[in-house]
């Protein structure tokens, strides 16, 4: 079986964007959070809910085990793309879910009802699982499979990907910190399971 190649880039990547959310948790998380809080329920972010929606998991895990079992016999490219997807999927979804449960990071709500901001470590309750953001995960992940399918659009489905992201910040369901790490986890699973699954065109654009 083919093993995951790690590209030195992927090592600066994880450094530049630990450092970016170092940085957001210290001086900028609660800037942007208090900044979007008092238009969290205008008008004017309803369709950053429709956009948000976009990063929930449960489309794609659907979508993809539809097409596989629709299309396992007849189109087996499309079966393979499915299964490369739902896989992408599952794996930074437990990843991300990992990491929550240890860090332990109270949301953004319990900031705007209690005043706790940061880490409570192995913390069970759900409200204490805002590091990383699952919906980035998914969002980054997904729209960074699209962009690989479709390169020549690959510029727009990536920049969907971060607008899904970041739509959990101006919602104030996640601070920036927990969308730069969540976006990264996912990245990084799309780009680790393209190689297996497309060993050759993987090679072709390193």
């Amino acid at each position: 079986m083919r093993s995951i190649v790690i590209p030195d880039s992927w090592y600066k990547s994880a450094i530049w964007i630990s450092l970016a959310a170092l940085l957001s948790y210290l001086f900028f998380d609660l800037l942007i959070f208090e900044l979007f809080l008092p238009y969290r329920r205008d008008a004017l972010v309803y369709p950053m809910e429709l956009l948000t929606s976009l990063g929930d998991s449960a489309w794609y895990i659907i979508g993809s085990i539809l097409l596989y079992l629709l299309f396992r016999r007849c189109a087996p490219l499309l079966s393979k793309a499915s299964l490369f997807l739902l896989s992408s999927v599952l794996l930074s979804g437990l990843l991300v879910n990992i990491v929550k449960v240890i860090f332990g990071r109270a949301r953004p709500q319990i900031y705007a009802d209690e005043h706790l901001y940061g880490f409570f470590w192995f913390e069970t309750d759900v409200l204490y699982r805002s590091f990383p953001s699952g919906h980035a995960a998914t969002a980054m992940g997904v729209w960074l499979a699209f962009a690989l399918f479709f390169p020549k659009y690959r510029l727009r489905l990536i920049g969907l990907g971060i607008a899904i992201s970041l739509s959990r910040v101006v919602l104030t369901q996640h601070y920036l910190s927990d969308v730069l790490i969540g976006g990264w986890i996912g990245a990084v699973t799309t780009l680790a399971l393209y190689g297996l699954f497309y060993p050759k065109e993987s090679y072709a654009k390193s």
